[in-house]
């Protein structure tokens, strides 16, 4: 039996392209993740004294919170603060819902009131410090920022804030090092030296800039994508093309499950003058605050990610990889409307805005409208002749629909766009073969499967796949057991390779072994029906018949597909025929369980 979801690993590998700063951030020390990175303002919070019209919007605001709808929780803590507006914890409450909803001139007037707290909260000095530089007011921005705590985070960033600030008063007439910041940092260092890079660009100190961007991307294999994107700048407003794009080739070379790599790069024509990636302060601050960002997202970001990515914004509002974090944050939450709107508001003509709409598409297949995911990614594919993409995430999908022939078709146009297949395109194989083998068309099948182990040798999934379709058929019985001994091996908690081989030692007659297997597998995963159907069989065999009936029963109980449900309906009122070598119970034939998703990255 098969389990695998290709959809979430490689979807993942999208938000580590773009928005992981380093690969040593990706690994926060445990001391960094369990601390607060923002003075949580209001999360301690006490309910007030209850005043007439009061509770109803402070409760609503608290329950929309916990259920991460970030607007409708800061629209009744506004509520709430209309009829109370002097009550403090409120106000700290107000400012943190206001920012991370997204609106950020609210928390900026509930932070007036309490202006004398700059010292003793980081995010109410944060939030002045937003509104000085919208001003330009920079000499109060810096004031602010000045006074706030060094802790956490927060502490480590504080030094970049303050030299970008410097740069705006006009203070700064050598060049920016932050040699004490850096070397305090510790794995922190690479961003820190990242905005230094950025710091003398904005500058025009071009040769201390271009060291700083090389030092920052000194391990391309760990370099964020960021960083490549802002290096290639440098060296296309310098007029060194061939270094320019050379810098996207290494990347993609070292990242290549990157979909971030752009079309290779045109130089413009002599009157065209390239835009910088940071032009100016407010942009490097917002660079600053997405990156920090980047930092603490992941699989579960917390609300402080969606502080530092708000922050980002309001400085500058079309920053196409803070967009597609915020668009990947409300994904996280199920807000897949609110998802779509920020991937829509990406500005067009860069791969961020491509990768948004097919995360767009993605999103309509969880909000139940396949076809609309559908005829996106079928325009997307039209629309970028180059890019395989939206043609291997519409064979996702498709083949979740159980539609294997159209399914195999997708697949097989993005292989044909990727020419030459490398070691890490084996999932795309895989994928189709699974397609071959659901529509009947076994040869074409053992032919990806087997092909898909040229570039991934003794890739665990494909040998369990292909050795328990290669069992159930009573072919090449010897290898497939060879396979599954390997992939055990090399996933021995896997349930569904367990599985397999217990279900092996079941087809050989050694019922013994396989209800050693088989019970193993189900301890892993009790709640999953071949396993339990096939654990059944296995009992019925060693004559344990009570229990046979009871795991078939639990088989029906998580819900297997209709044809199987009939067949084990028949087995707990008839239970099994006699066995003869190599027999498969009716509902096994070719019986490997569809993975969730395949390769959708």
């Amino acid at each position: 039996m098969q389990g695998l979801s290709f959809r979430n690993r490689l979807l993942s590998s999208v938000a580590a392209a773009v928005l992981a700063t380093s690969s040593a951030m990706a690994d926060e020390p445990k001391a960094v993740q369990k601390a607060p990175e923002v003075p949580t303002s209001g999360e301690t919070l006490k309910v007030p004294s209850v005043k007439p019209g009061f509770a109803g919007s402070f409760l609503s605001s608290r329950f929309a919170r916990k259920h991460q709808d970030l607007s409708e929780a800061s629209r009744y803590i506004n509520e709430a603060l209309a009829h109370d507006p002097t009550n403090q914890e409120l106000i700290h409450e107000g400012i943190r819902l206001n920012v991370l909803a997204g609106n950020m001139d609210d928390a900026i007037v509930l932070s007036h009131d309490l202006s004398k707290e700059y010292d003793k909260d980081a995010l109410i000095a944060m939030v002045r410090m937003l509104e000085k530089v919208d001003r330009k007011e920079y000499a109060d921005a810096k004031n602010a920022i000045s006074k706030a705590p060094d802790s956490g985070l927060f502490g480590i960033i504080k030094p970049v804030m303050d030299a970008w600030l410097q740069i705006a008063m006009g203070k700064v007439t050598g060049d920016v090092n932050l040699k004490g910041p850096i070397e305090k940092s510790g794995f922190f260092a690479p961003f820190l030296t990242y905005h230094v890079a950025l710091m003398n660009d904005v500058l025009g100190k071009d040769k201390v800039a271009l060291r700083s961007y090389r030092k920052a991307s000194a391990d391309i294999a760990v370099t964020p994508y960021r960083v490549v994107e802002a290096l290639s700048n440098f060296y296309q407003r310098q007029g060194d093309y061939e270094k320019a794009q050379a810098i996207f080739d290494d990347y993609a070379k070292a990242n290549p499950d990157s979909s971030l790599i752009p079309e290779p790069l045109v130089k413009p024509d002599a009157d065209v003058k390239i835009t910088p990636l940071v032009g100016d302060v407010r942009q490097g601050m917002a660079e600053m605050f997405f990156t920090t960002a980047s930092i603490l997202f992941g699989e579960e970001a917390s609300q402080d990610t969606f502080v530092y990515l708000r922050a980002a914004l309001f400085l500058r509002p079309n920053l196409p990889p803070a967009q597609l974090m915020l668009a990947n944050l409300y994904e996280q939450s199920t807000d897949y409307a609110r998802a779509i709107e920020v991937y829509d508001s990406i500005e067009q003509g860069n791969v961020f805005y491509r990768r948004g709409q097919i995360r767009k598409a993605l999103n309509y297949e969880a909000m139940g409208k396949p076809k609309a995911a559908l005829k996106l990614l079928t325009q997307n594919a039209i629309d970028n002749p180059d890019d395989e993409s939206a043609l291997i995430t519409k064979g996702d999908i498709l083949r979740e629909q159980g539609k294997f022939e159209e399914a195999a078709s997708a697949y097989s146009a993005a292989i044909e766009r990727l020419g030459t297949m490398k070691q890490s395109d084996w999932p795309l194989l895989y994928a189709r073969g699974i397609c071959y083998e659901r529509a009947g068309e076994w040869e074409q099948a053992e032919a990806d499967l087997l092909r898909a182990l040229e570039l991934e040798p003794n890739q665990p999934d494909v040998l369990n796949y292909l050795a328990y379709s290669w069992l159930v058929m009573n072919k090449n019985v010897n290898k497939a057991r060879e396979f599954l001994e390997t992939a055990v091996e090399m996933r021995p908690d896997d349930a569904h390779v367990i599985d397999s081989m217990g279900w092996a030692y079941y087809l050989s007659g050694d019922f013994s072994k396989s209800v050693e297997y088989l019970e193993k597998a189900v301890d892993i995963v009790p709640d999953d029906a071949t396993i339990n159907d096939h654990l059944g069989d296995a009992y019925w065999r060693v004559g344990r018949q009570t229990e046979a009936r009871f795991q078939w029963q639990r088989a029906l109980n998580f819900k297997p597909d209709k044809d199987i449900e009939k067949v084990i309906e028949q087995k707990i009122e008839s239970g099994l025929p006699p066995f003869l070598p190599q027999q498969q119970s009716s509902n096994h034939a070719l019986g490997v369980e569809t993975p969730e998703a395949v390769v959708t990255e």
